[in-house]
């Protein structure tokens, strides 16, 4: 007796997708050992990850840029404009901790004039430092500036070391 073997045409077209499928996810785990392989080289290294040093992110709030130097929730308030390529610029934060020791001190905001974007508003040599401006476009500062904030309007514009010690009243 002979055995017929006669399948469906349903039949066939499940083959036809598992060969397919079984071919794809070859072709996906083949892939993978490639590149463990050949691109990252870390297949056959016993590296333990548990190693690994891990940086915790942290949010700085008091840096600030110079185009939200005036969006600050506090209604008065100084930003410190520093170059800190100025050496002098850490004799500034010195006088600036003093102040915040004090016990009604206004919140200080910090802005690195060596930062990229804040490099257009610090004067060069042959720029003229200016204490009153009329846009930001405008705006060119020196190595070191104190500016006072009031109501996101700037009241004092502070460019040299005894108008800031008068000023914050610092000795």
């Amino acid at each position: 007796m002979k055995k017929l073997n006669i399948k469906t045409e349903e039949q066939k077209e499940m083959t036809r997708f598992l060969v397919v499928l079984i071919g794809l996810i070859l072709i996906i785990v083949g892939i993978y050992f490639f590149t463990r392989v050949f691109v990252t080289k870390d297949l056959f290294t016993n590296k333990d990850n548990s190693d690994s040093e891990y940086t915790t992110g942290v949010v700085d709030n008091t840096a600030a840029i110079v185009g939200n130097m005036l969006n600050r929730s506090e209604t008065e308030y100084y930003v410190a404009l520093l170059n800190y390529d100025n050496p002098e610029s850490y004799i500034y934060n010195s006088i600036i901790s003093n102040y915040l020791e004090k016990e009604n001190a206004l919140k200080f905001y910090y802005v690195d004039l060596t930062s990229s974007l804040n490099k257009k508003y610090l004067a060069t040599e042959d720029e003229n430092v200016s204490t009153n401006y009329k846009d930001l476009d405008s705006l060119k500062l020196g190595d070191i500036t104190i500016i006072r904030v009031k109501k996101g309007k700037v009241v004092k514009f502070l460019i040299d070391e005894d108008s800031i010690r008068k000023e914050l009243n610092v000795d």
